[in-house]
């Protein structure tokens, strides 16, 4: 009789850090949906950063069985001397996800985390790019002032992430993920797969966001994994990537700017659009919300008031 050898085998064991991230992955959300890649790589990275930051303090590789009380309070501590909020937040509600899998793994017996408050998060006005700003700053970007050595590839590439984001409200991330197939400028539409996997189309006509996707069109290489933004080998590009090509925009053209502020100040013109085009306000929060994947909480609280931009103009006038 021959022994069935099957029965002798035995599953790897994985390093904790495999185990978490495999449960991070399975473990529904709140809302009982799945997280995203860049939430999953957002509470990985942090709890890696803070792994670093305990071996290098106690000279031992961390474990998190060796969490306790006081390295956690002294790290959060120095956290919010520094003041960012969301910064803060995050990282401790990716801390806390790693301390509800040791718990359940019964690594850690009590919470290291229990005495450690959320920061309250200062109301900041949204950074909106208007007037001359962004008349320069959208100059530079067609022109391809930014870059050292004139490349029609890259020129075209660093445009249409640039229009994506400011005449379409795309988020950074949802601007790199486009794929070939959400692409429906036939139809006047562009797919997007946006933040906690929401999807929604997005309204598009003829103007300078098409004109920069179809000159893209007809120069860029083959995506090799379906992508509209690639590198000049036809491979994605990463967040981070698309990141610093805009950074070398606002550089060369003297504007203090993020990507996200690109998203603003799309959301604040199309609302005033909609007003001028005599459309009802309920009827205009309702198109935003369609275009962005905002919800109207976000939309009333943070959009319908005055504009950073409005605020400096007036100080600068008295």
């Amino acid at each position: 009789m021959l022994t069935d050898f099957n029965q002798w085998r035995v599953a790897p064991v994985l390093h904790w850090s495999e185990a978490f991230a495999l449960w991070l992955k399975q473990t529904p959300t709140k809302k009982r949906t799945e997280r995203s890649e860049a939430t999953l790589s957002a509470y990985l990275s942090d709890v890696k950063l803070f792994g670093a930051w305990f071996e290098k303090v106690n000279g031992c590789p961390f474990e998190p069985s060796l969490m306790n009380a006081a390295d956690t309070t002294f790290y959060f501590d120095a956290l919010r001397d520094a003041g960012i909020a969301t910064t803060y937040n995050r990282k401790l509600a990716s801390i806390l996800m790693l301390v509800s899998w040791a718990r359940g793994e019964g690594l850690l017996e009590l919470d290291p985390c229990a005495w450690i408050p959320r920061m309250d998060k200062m109301r900041e006005i949204p950074r909106d790019i208007a007037g001359a700003e962004w008349t320069i700053l959208e100059r530079c970007a067609e022109r391809g002032e930014h870059m050292q050595e004139q490349s029609e590839f890259y020129r075209l590439r660093d445009l249409v992430i640039f229009r994506l984001m400011g005449n379409a409200g795309l988020r950074i991330h949802e601007a790199v993920q486009l794929r070939m197939s959400d692409l429906h400028l036939e139809k006047g539409y562009i797919h997007v797969l946006g933040k906690g996997k929401k999807h929604r189309n997005v309204k598009v006509r003829s103007g300078p966001l098409v004109d920069a996707i179809q000159a893209w069109l007809a120069i860029k290489p083959e995506s090799l994994d379906g992508t509209l933004v690639t590198d000049e080998k036809g491979k994605s590009i990463n967040r981070i990537t698309a990141w610093r090509r805009f950074t070398l925009i606002a550089e060369k053209a003297g504007v203090q700017a993020t990507p996200h502020a690109l998203r603003h100040t799309f959301i604040y013109r199309f609302m005033e659009m909609c007003v001028k085009k005599g459309m009802h306000f309920t009827a205009a929060l309702k198109a935003v919300c369609l275009q962005t994947g905002d919800t109207t909480d976000v939309i009333l609280e943070y959009y319908t008031g005055a504009r950073e931009s409005d605020i400096w103009a007036v100080m600068e006038a008295l």
